[in-house]
């Protein structure tokens, strides 16, 4: 299951679909056009946002699991099915939220995989340009 979803603003909705498993939440993060915004709880699958986000403007809902241990085990208590379950279930989402991004990282170097072989081609232009910064700024400032 993804740990996010995204929507296309139409202008006028405000309340959006939060299709994925989350433990508290506190967990979940709303971004509008890349930005953190404000959002209230209908119930446990459905957001309110406080604004209405532009039409054509990305709303961005995932889910960010807190890595700190939410259950700490000790020596010589009394081992809880909720406890193993809770440990578990954490576990699983920071997983699946660490292959959302490792995929999505990878399939934006796909898609600009030509960009980056052309500047790859270019090293040593790029290179020699930084080395005459001095240079460029000199004939910049003398235009």
């Amino acid at each position: 299951m993804a740990s996010l979803v995204q929507y296309v603003a139409n202008g006028t909705d405000t309340e959006f679909s939060v299709p994925f498993e989350y433990i508290s939440r506190t967990d979940v993060v709303v971004q509008v056009a890349g930005v953190n915004t404000t959002f209230t709880f209908l119930n446990d699958s459905t957001i309110n946002l406080t604004s209405t986000p532009t039409s054509g403007s990305t709303v961005l809902i995932k889910r960010e699991t807190p890595i700190t241990a939410l259950v700490d085990f000790t020596d010589g208590s009394t081992l809880f099915e909720a406890d193993l379950d809770l440990a578990h279930q954490q576990n699983r989402l920071i997983a699946e939220e660490s292959k959302d991004r490792a995929d999505s990282a990878i399939s934006t170097i796909n898609n600009n995989i030509n960009n980056v072989n052309i500047v790859a081609g270019i090293a040593s232009n790029v290179t020699t340009v930084a080395g005459n910064t001095a240079d460029i700024n000199s004939v910049a400032t003398n235009m």
